[in-house]
């Protein structure tokens, strides 16, 4: 029995169209697919199966001392480790009369200087103080007062190991007359005089007094309060050994033909 519409080979032909169409798409499409797979596989890299190495045997060691391997360098020493220098040195200067060509007044003259330069290392200014040679004041030294709007002033008699003090020398009147004099020869204007004056009458408040002794021995410096007669109170002691030798070495070195002092300087000595 026929099961096409019309009955004829034709018409059944056109009703299994669609179905001929799909099954030649699904062969194509697997075609394709294979032939895809085949690419792929051919494209894959292929992973050789490890071949087992023989196991290594580690070289035999070279001797130290053959052209392969030379001997090796031992490590540099150290530097060696600092260490204070080991001198020995005296503090006390032990200055002598003698170290001063034997002259007193140059012995005294270097206590003057020494009290100079100890002061100016603390703030001191000096001032004119001397007139006639030996005649006036020692020192004068005036300071600033901090947060008090002026200065102070102290003035100093200097005197060397075991030399004589004239409280005389320091009374107010004896200071008093040295300032009008060095105002007369124009050491310092009439307004310092004024206030050296002033402070002079006020007391030790901001202008002191002081008798320093240095000892050139043993290198200690006594520093004596002096009161309204140039008498002495209470008093200190410390130590400029280094500054005295430094100093006296100083002006030694200066005093190149040994006039004053010592010996002369090594480079001025003959070959």
């Amino acid at each position: 029995m026929n099961k096409c519409g019309d009955g004829s080979a034709f018409g059944c032909a056109v009703e299994n169209f669609p179905w001929i169409i799909t099954g030649l798409i699904v062969i194509v499409l697997g075609l394709v697919a294979f032939r895809l797979f085949l690419y792929l596989r051919e494209r894959w890299p292929r992973t050789k199966p490890a071949t087992p190495q023989p196991p290594r045997t580690p070289p035999k060691p070279t001797p130290a001392g053959t052209p392969v391997q030379p001997t090796p360098k031992p490590p540099a020493p150290p530097p060696p480790k600092p260490t204070p220098l080991l001198v020995r040195i005296s503090d006390p200067p032990d200055l002598k009369l003698a170290s001063f060509k034997g002259d007193a007044g140059v012995q005294n003259d270097f206590a003057d200087v020494l009290s100079a330069v100890a002061l100016a290392a603390q703030g001191w200014k000096q001032l004119q103080s001397k007139y006639h040679g030996e005649r006036g004041i020692d020192g004068l030294f005036v300071r600033e007062v901090r947060g008090g709007g002026g200065y102070e002033c102290l003035a100093i008699d200097s005197r060397s190991n075991t030399s004589n003090y004239d409280p005389a020398s320091m009374s107010d009147a004896k200071l008093a007359a040295d300032i009008a004099q060095l105002y007369e020869l124009g050491a310092f204007p009439k307004q310092t005089a004024d206030e050296l004056m002033r402070g002079l009458h006020q007391g030790s408040s901001f202008f002191r007094k002081e008798l320093w002794r240095h000892d050139l021995s043993s290198g200690l410096t006594t520093i004596c309060e002096l009161g309204r007669q140039g008498e002495k109170g209470r008093s200190l002691t410390r130590s400029n050994a280094r500054l005295m030798s430094a100093l006296f070495l100083s002006l030694e070195h200066f005093d190149r033909s040994a006039i004053y002092l010592g010996q002369q300087p090594l480079d001025n000595e003959p070959d």
